[in-house]
């Protein structure tokens, strides 16, 4: 098959021209860089994606993960391209050299992580959990523990999947009972059972490890009480060599709508009192340590979200332009048409590449915002890169995995009753990006850190961060012909963000902060969308002065002659579809945001009144 995972000339625009990655190369870390290695890394990235991964998604989609006997089958077809994702270095590729990386930018990275979600979900769902154990091992563990657990995590010889959620102690993190018993060498012994465990036992590699969230006996309740654990399926040697089982045991794997090569565990730890778990992070600091791999997660499952959104934007697209039915627009007879001419489908697939487009430079520009605030050598650099990625986090999460959602469930209406059965590829997409909208923290859970956390941390000074860097690229737009209206449109969606905002913050501090929280949700996806539009503007701005170049370098001045440059030209052709995607979005998409805040503002009770009384069987 062809490409129809991720867009890459695309990708490509956000990382050279929009986030213009080659000012990274003067940094030490990526100084081994160039946009020759970046190509190289994906061209390759690409190529297994597109040749090992997605062959064999349906199949394991298919066939399903396998439950016998206390044991985990994965679809045996994942193995051979699991050991080539790992033998190609692409468990951990933005590690440093040290612990066996390459220091690929982040964007990079996340370039390629698109491509293998949107190729095989169910598959890269266990690498991309193994990244996020070892990056809590190396940023919290010791050095033994380092030294134990880092090369075989990264190298993908051991699994990684974290463990928190319990039967009552699900998005309430504070009410986990699993128990951590100190034993006299200073290890703990761990007695209890998870559910949920995305990634919880595997046949893919020899040993797996479990970042583990428990209580000590004796420790406080609720969040403040507990520690994270590294547990192991089986020990291992001090010499690194693998010793007897750990008393970690899967009691069954969850059936599930869609991900279906992906196993969901329950497990047991301690039925025999034989399960050793090792402090990681400090006692009483789990919260601390496991969130850093949450936040990790978090941002990922966008990207997962996005990815499964990107494949069913494109295998839609390439259906309309086969798909023939009904005559022209406007015709009772004649030839039938491709579907792509017809005005609902059109606006359909318009809708599906803006988000699509829209969500993908966001989640780019967070994560390359991240390898900014690591490298920036000045504080307020550093503040601001930080302010940027917290604040984003939740919007990537839950904004890109809803709309994700959408677009597939649109996928599926463009390729109409056929889009309905197993044998188009956009019925299993839309079963599989469902729950990128319920994992890492419900998108709902997303919406309540946003606004009852990331629009008020320092004073609000985060969130003035954002609204700042969404008005220099207004500011910069005003001036450009065909844009400026559109840059004063953006305009008064962000005045009026900073209204509700401001409004949402005075009722959370006040007696109705019940009815406060249940605009989060409608007030992430305002936020959301006016991110988008700010992501748009930025990009026809320099669309815009690229499509200039290329008519200066013709010598072409009159406007009927660009347009027939514009129309044939291949980098004119996607610099006008940039710009045409970024006008219809603000212009077309980005209204609906007034109607919505609109309703936060008006503040209506009814909500309040309607308790569970009134909700009639």
């Amino acid at each position: 098959m062809g490409n129809k995972l991720v867009d890459l000339k695309d990708a490509r625009f956000v990382i050279y021209d929009q986030l213009k990655i080659a000012d990274l190369f003067a940094y030490d870390r990526f100084s081994d860089h160039s946009e020759e290695t970046i190509e190289m890394a994906i061209r390759a990235a690409e190529k297994l994606a597109v040749n090992e991964y997605y062959p064999v998604n349906s199949v394991g989609d298919q066939s399903g993960v396998l439950y016998e006997n206390g044991k985990v089958s994965v679809p045996a077809v994942f193995h051979p391209a699991y050991k080539k994702f790992c033998e190609a270095g692409w468990m951990a590729p933005s590690e440093s050299y040290e612990v066996g990386g390459q220091q690929l930018p982040l964007a990079v990275n996340f370039i390629g992580q698109m491509l293998f979600f949107a190729a095989n979900q169910s598959l890269m769902v266990y690498s991309c959990l193994t990244h996020s154990a070892g990056k809590v091992i190396e940023i919290f563990g010791t050095e033994e523990q380092k030294s134990k657990y880092l090369e075989a995590v990264w190298s993908g010889r051991y699994a990684g999947c974290m463990d928190l959620t319990e039967p009552q102690a699900g998005s309430d993190v504070g009410a986990v009972r699993t128990k951590a018993i100190p034993n006299d060498d200073g290890t703990y012994s761990i007695v209890g059972n998870k559910i949920f465990i995305s990634g919880g036992d595997t046949d893919l590699t020899e040993n797996t490890v479990h970042i583990l969230l428990a209580r000590v006996e004796g420790d406080p309740e609720g969040t403040k009480g507990l520690s994270c654990f590294i547990v192991p399926k089986i020990r291992v040697n001090d010499d690194g060599t693998l010793g007897e089982s750990n008393d970690v045991t899967c009691t069954g794997i969850e059936h599930k709508t869609g991900m279906k090569g992906s196993a969901t565990c329950s497990l047991a730890y301690g039925d025999n009192h034989q399960c050793i778990g090792e402090l990681l992070g400090g006692r009483g600091k789990g919260i601390v340590t496991m969130f850093h791999m949450m936040n990790e997660q978090r941002i990922v499952v966008g990207l997962e979200g996005y990815s499964m959104g990107s494949s069913a934007y494109l295998h839609a697209l390439d259906f309309a332009r086969e798909r023939r039915q009904g005559s022209a627009f406007g015709q009772k007879t004649g030839d039938q048409v491709r579907i792509i001419e017809h005005p609902d489908v059109r606006k359909n697939l318009l809708v599906m590449k803006s988000y699509t487009e829209g969500i993908r430079a966001l989640l780019l520009y967070t994560i390359h915002c991240m390898d900014l605030m690591e490298i920036s050598q000045d504080k307020a650099a550093k503040q601001k890169y930080s302010d940027l990625v917290e604040v984003l986090t939740p919007v990537c999460k839950a904004h890109g995995t809803e709309k994700s959602f959408d677009v597939c469930v649109t996928a599926v209406q463009v390729h109409g009753g056929y889009g309905y059965c197993q044998d188009y590829y956009v019925e299993q997409l839309m079963r599989d990006c469902k729950i990128t909208t319920i994992y890492e923290g419900t998108n709902g859970i997303q919406a309540n850190d946003l606004m009852g956390r990331k629009i008020v941390m320092r004073g609000g000074g985060a969130f003035q961060t954002l609204i700042s860097e969404i008005q220099s690229v207004i500011q910069s737009a005003r001036g450009i012909e065909g844009l400026s209206s559109y840059a004063g449109d953006l305009d008064g969606y962000v005045n009026l963000l900073m209204v509700v905002s401001d409004q949402l913050r005075s009722r959370m501090a006040g007696e109705d902060s019940y009815l406060a929280y249940s605009w989060a949700s409608q007030y992430l996806n305002v936020f959301g969308d006016i991110v988008l539009g700010w992501m748009f503007l930025a990009q026809a701005q320099i669309a815009s002065e690229k499509l200039n170049d290329i008519f200066k370098a013709r010598g072409v001045a009159d406007k009927p002659a660009q347009d027939g440059i514009a129309g044939s030209d291949p980098d004119a052709m996607f610099y006008t579809s940039k710009i045409n995607t970024a006008k219809f979005f603000i212009g077309a998409i980005l209204p609906q945001v007034k109607g919505k805040i609109d309703a936060i503002l008006k503040n209506d009770d009814a909500f309040i009144k309607m308790d569970d009384r009134f909700f009639m069987d």
